[in-house]
């Protein structure tokens, strides 16, 4: 809902020591690469939100080789991935990855290490925050080249707050855990398409996808957990363009369904309020979408009605 402007070179380094009670010792060495992508924030007044990695684990494994990266999340998006590096780990499978954080100085050295920075230059420095674990079963093959892609989705990862301090924060650690996907590139595929909205007079629309038949209206319109984030369980979310375009990246195959949401500044506070969700039409179903692997489906969508 993780990230950044063009990055380094692919670097190739050496395996991650493994404990030998493990299944993935012993089994050989993989290519590994390692992306970060970003599913876009709808806040305007962000320009960027840069966060420092110190580390990259596998099952509590450091990746020998890694150095600290600082990453740009807000500048990956719409399929945009950022490399951090290229490394040789011990084949097998694995049940998490961890991305370790420094909040509080960046790759060179200066602080702080990861902030959101606002159209006016201030830097809102993120401080709870200390590692995002994904938990997901990764097999990485011997001898084969394999390329992991985190999602981080900055909608649901930052929190608006008020009151003294920064402006910005993480969402509580366990949300964070849950913000983050993982998916194989080569086995990855995109849905994208059109909404032509001439019916919700909206400020703006958002996207949100959604794993087929875990969208309940009532709950994704309240804010979830901690951090009080609406749309929690979409899995992704884009804003509609200036030309109704929309588009979902790194989307592992399966059953989706896309929903639409209408939003306004009614109060002129700068933050954007929900209006509702949009009725619409599809040239597919748009409740019943399926995407293979390494397959792309288009979907345009007409919007008839707002419902409140």
């Amino acid at each position: 809902m993780v990230v950044a402007t063009g990055l380094l070179a692919t670097i190739g380094f050496t395996s991650c020591n493994k404990d030998n009670s493990n299944n993935n010792s012993g089994s050989g060495t993989t290519s590994t690469t390692i992306k970060v992508t970003d599913a876009p924030i709808d806040d305007a007044s962000i320009s960027g939100a840069f966060v420092t990695i110190s580390d990259i684990k596998l099952d509590g494994q450091s990746i020998q080789g890694f150095t600290k990266t600082t990453v740009d999340l807000n500048a990956l998006q719409n399929g945009t991935t950022q490399t951090i590096g290229t490394f040789n780990v011990n084949s097998g499978t694995y049940s998490s990855i961890t991305f370790v954080l420094d909040n509080n100085t960046d790759a060179s050295g200066n602080s702080p290490g990861s902030y959101i920075l606002t159209t006016g230059g201030v830097k809102n420095q993120l401080s709870s925050a200390t590692s995002i674990s994904i938990s997901k079963n990764i097999f990485l093959q011997t001898n084969n080249s394999n390329t992991l892609v985190a999602d981080f989705d900055l909608r649901k990862m930052i929190v608006h707050q008020t009151g003294g301090g920064s402006n910005y924060a993480f969402a509580t650690a366990a949300e964070l855990n849950n913000y983050v996907r993982l998916a194989f590139e080569s086995g990855s595929g995109t849905i994208s398409g059109t909404l032509t909205d001439n019916v919700s007079n909206s400020t703006k629309v958002v996207a949100y996808l959604y794993k087929k038949g875990t969208f309940n209206r009532s709950t994704e319109l309240q804010g979830q957990g901690s951090s009080n984030v609406q749309f929690a369980n979409a899995i992704s979310s884009d804003l509609v363009g200036s030309n109704g375009s929309y588009e979902f990246h790194y989307v592992e195959n399966g059953d989706y369904e896309i929903h639409f949401a209408s939003y306004k500044d009614t109060n002129a506070d700068g933050i954007m309020d929900l209006q509702g969700t949009l009725v619409a039409t599809g040239s597919l179903d748009l409740l019943n979408l399926t995407l293979n692997a390494g397959a792309s489906v288009t979907v345009n969508a007409t919007a008839t009605a707002v419902l409140p």
